[in-house]
């Protein structure tokens, strides 16, 4: 019995709402580096039902990624896919420290593990994709999406942020909305074993 089809739909823009919440988050470093302008926070520690919405939906498009791909790949895929969409889900849970009701500073471990899980499941994710293809549409982006990740976070970041970290936060961002589409517009009874 295959995925029913609205899983990988609504996953996808589930998907999707997240990770624009991910991107909105630094518009307004943005707007400071990029234009000169200085704005407020879209979304700040405060938005707590915003960052909860947030991070529920990640989590749930994290489910539905690993729902409807991991069925396609054997072994190395499903720990590529583990990787990716379970650091995810531990990203997700660790950005409740970004709110004021969550004093447990131990949870940016949480930020830290699951942003490595996700880079690096989706580094290997994306070079089994190109292989062979195993999502639908653009097959070559997981691979991309996975290095603008690991340029911005791993070589970019630091505790100044810089033109060239919110460069590739951004294409990372951008990447994993397309992710998104891609689920949501992917026909789940595609079956095939890589």
């Amino acid at each position: 019995m295959g995925i029913h089809p609205k899983v990988a739909q609504w996953g996808g823009i589930a998907f999707i709402v997240g990770n624009f919440l991910f991107f909105l988050n630094k518009v307004n470093e943005m707007s400071r580096v990029f234009l000169g302008k200085w704005m407020a926070d879209l979304i700040s520690g405060q938005n707590v039902g915003l960052i909860a919405v947030g991070q529920v939906a990640l989590i749930v498009g994290y489910v539905a990624y690993w729902q409807v791909y991991a069925p396609r790949v054997g072994r190395l895929g499903k720990n590529a896919l583990r990787l990716f969409c379970g650091g995810g889900m531990v990203l997700a849970v660790g950005h409740l420290v970004f709110t004021p009701f969550a004093a447990v500073e131990f949870m940016f471990l949480f930020v830290i593990v699951g942003l490595f899980g996700v880079i690096v499941g989706l580094v290997l994710f994306g070079v089994l994709n190109v292989r062979q293809p195993i999502v639908g549409r653009w097959p070559w982006l997981p691979l991309a999406t996975a290095v603008m990740g690991f340029v911005g976070f791993f070589l970019f970041s630091g505790e100044q942020i810089t033109a060239v970290f919110l460069l590739f936060r951004t294409l990372f961002a951008l990447g994993l909305m397309g992710l998104g589409l891609v689920l949501a517009l992917e026909n789940p009874q595609h079956n095939t074993l890589y």
